[in-house]
C-alpha cells in the first residue's frame, strides 16, 4: 500500500512551476557546496517556496482529507530546538483528539551533498524525537548525476528523488 502522504508531496513535486522553482539556480558549483551558503541551503529556497505554493494549493481543495489524512498543516514545533527539517506537517486533532506530528521534509540538491547528509541525520532524529511518523528527505538533481550505489539514507528516512532533467519526482 503507497502511503497517502507520500503520494501528495509527489503530486505537489509535480506540479512545480520550473521558472519558480528555478529561481536560485538549481545546482551548486563544486566550490560553491563546500561554502557556507550552501550549508544554509540558499539555492534551495525557491524550490522550498514552490512547493509550499503548490502544497497550499492541494490544501485548498482539501485534498488531504479526501486522501483520508484529515486537516494537515505546516507550522513550527515547540519541543524541535534550534536545527529544523525545511517544512514540519501536523494532523490536526479533531473531536478531542490532540494534534499530532505527521511528517518532517526537507530538499537539498544534489550537488550540496553535506547538505543531503545533514538533512536525512536530522531527519532520522526528528523521526525518533520529537517522533513524526514519517520522514522524507526531497533530493533535487539530475538523474546522471546520482551515485552509482544511489542515495544512501538512514532507516526510517524514505528519499524522493526529484529529477530537474524530466521535472517530476521518482522514487530514489
Amino acid at each position: 500500500m503507497t502511503d497517502p502522504f507520500l503520494t501528495l508531496v509527489t503530486e505537489a513535486l509535480n506540479l512545480m512551476h520550473p521558472r519558480f522553482a528555478a529561481a536560485h539556480g538549481l545546482a551548486y558549483s563544486a566550490s560553491e557546496a563546500e561554502e557556507p551558503p550552501a550549508a544554509r541551503k540558499v539555492r534551495e529556497r525557491s524550490f522550498v517556496m514552490e512547493f509550499y505554493h503548490e502544497f497550499r494549493r492541494m490544501w485548498d481543495q482539501a485534498v488531504p482529507v479526501q486522501r483520508g489524512l484529515g486537516h494537515v498543516l505546516i507550522q513550527a514545533d515547540p519541543d524541535a530546538g534550534a536545527r529544523t527539517p525545511d517544512l514540519l506537517f501536523w494532523k490536526l486533532g479533531e473531536r478531542g483528539a490532540h494534534d499530532e506530528r505527521l511528517a518532517a521534509v526537507s530538499f537539498a540538491f544534489l550537488t550540496n551533498p553535506n547538505a543531503v547528509n545533514a538533512d536525512q541525520t536530522l531527519l532520522a532524529r526528528f523521526r525518533d524525537k520529537p517522533g513524526y511518523s514519517r520522514a522524507i528527505s526531497v533530493v533535487i538533481g539530475q538523474r546522471a548525476d546520482l551515485p552509482a550505489d544511489d542515495v544512501r539514507t538512514p532507516d526510517g528516512v524514505a528519499v524522493l528523488f526529484f529529477d530537474t532533467e524530466k521535472w517530476q519526482a521518482v522514487g530514489a
